[in-house]
């Protein structure tokens, strides 16, 4: 049995994005007794949960929301679809494992909602906590349930008896477990010949700020992280751990040999088809072509996992270096602007670039990346993509 975890009140100080455009998870509070109540007033919804009894009022979910769900060993946030409340996804660490629960109002089933919710909230999890395992079940009757689950990583672990509270009667739960090798396994993954590049975690937070604790840090480009001290990495990592792979992304960039942390890139939606690329690196590491390494994989992978049309990015004008690394890679000077400096808080100029995904997949003749999404059912396998 593990220690019983406390989860940062911070963790949802924010919406979580998901993958799935309009659904993102958001703290729920007192005002949300309602919603709550009239989605699990349902008994298609209850009869899928053991502790939810039916029927279910305003009183029972105000209940829920000054209790459990105000406990620092909860990690609960409401769904919303399109700023419609639309159900709740949680991890309870109150008894031992943390235990992933999740319910949708039945107007949304069908649509990987669920899956979307759910994945952003384990990713969360272990994430940003030293969680080993996170446990989970469902009802022998429940398909859909079992199938989320699944999508996840979870894996059988026994059937036991339970009681349903809204079927007032025993009930077969198939017990499931997830453990972080297995999720670890299956992050959005992109190799390179001298890179691997995967989202941070909250354990990479003290490597992100010695390495970008540089003063010509924010030289780089739009995208560079405001990191001075540890408490400004951690919330660097808490931010990248909210946004709904593939729509946005965050990679650490580290050495294939040795493992040592050189720097970051990613990805922000930018518009209709759009999306903007950012990259950064460590002062002792730069001048060697990993800018312009991790880069041309980062654009593949966003072309592929987002299927924008263009991709931007924008650099200082002094920057000659972050210049070359975005011609280097195809971009296409499209005009002058400029960007809020990270150093005095007021405006820089830049220069800002275009790619198009015709353009860059005309060009693609620089090797092979390999990218692992992690978002497919199923178990996941690196796929080589061809880039020539």
């Amino acid at each position: 049995m593990s220690a019983r975890i406390a989860f940062d009140d911070g963790l949802l100080a924010e919406d979580c994005l998901t993958a799935v455009p309009g659904v993102r998870l958001r703290r729920l509070t007192p005002a949300d007794a309602a919603a709550l109540a009239a989605g699990l007033n349902d008994l298609e919804v209850s009869k899928n949960l053991v502790a939810v009894p039916h029927p279910y009022g305003p009183e029972d979910a105000a209940v829920f929301l000054k209790g459990p769900a105000a406990s620092p060993h909860m990690l609960c946030a409401g769904l919303w679809v399109d700023d419609s409340f639309a159900g709740c996804v949680a991890i309870d660490a109150t008894a031992g494992f943390p235990e992933l629960g999740y319910w949708l109002v039945r107007a949304h089933w069908g649509r990987g909602i669920v899956s979307a919710a759910t994945r952003a909230i384990v990713d969360l999890a272990f994430g940003a906590t030293r969680i080993e395992k996170i446990v989970s079940g469902h009802f022998v009757d429940n398909a859909a349930s079992a199938a989320v689950l699944r999508k996840l990583g979870f894996k059988p672990a026994g059937v036991v008896e339970t009681r349903s509270r809204a079927r007032a009667e025993p009930v077969r739960l198939v017990a499931m477990n997830l453990d972080r090798e297995t999720w670890e396994a299956d992050r959005p993954t992109i190799e390179t010949s001298r890179l691997v590049m995967r989202p941070p975690l909250m354990t990479d937070a003290e490597e992100i700020a010695a390495l970008a604790n540089d003063g010509g840090l924010p030289l780089t480009t739009a995208a560079t992280p405001r990191v001075r001290r540890p408490e400004e990495a951690r919330a660097f990592v808490l931010e990248a751990l909210r946004r709904g792979f593939p729509r946005e992304a965050s990679f650490c960039m580290r050495l294939k040999e040795g493992g040592a942390l050189v720097g970051g890139v990613g990805w922000r939606e930018a518009g209709a088809d759009e999306v903007e690329l950012g990259y950064w690196l460590g002062a002792d590491h730069r001048g060697v072509g990993l800018a312009t390494e991790a880069a041309r994989a980062a654009l593949e992978a966003a072309f592929e996992t987002t299927g924008a049309a263009t991709v931007k990015a924008c650099c200082r004008l002094i920057n000659s270096a972050s210049r070359g690394v975005l011609e280097r890679c195809g971009f296409q000077w499209a005009g002058a602007g400029h960007m809020r400096a990270q150093t005095s808080g007021g405006p820089a100029p830049v220069d800002r670039f275009r790619l198009e995904r015709e353009v860059f997949f005309s060009l693609k003749a620089w090797g092979a990346a390999a990218i692992r999404t992690g978002q497919a059912p199923g178990p996941s396998a690196r796929r080589p993509v061809a880039l020539g």
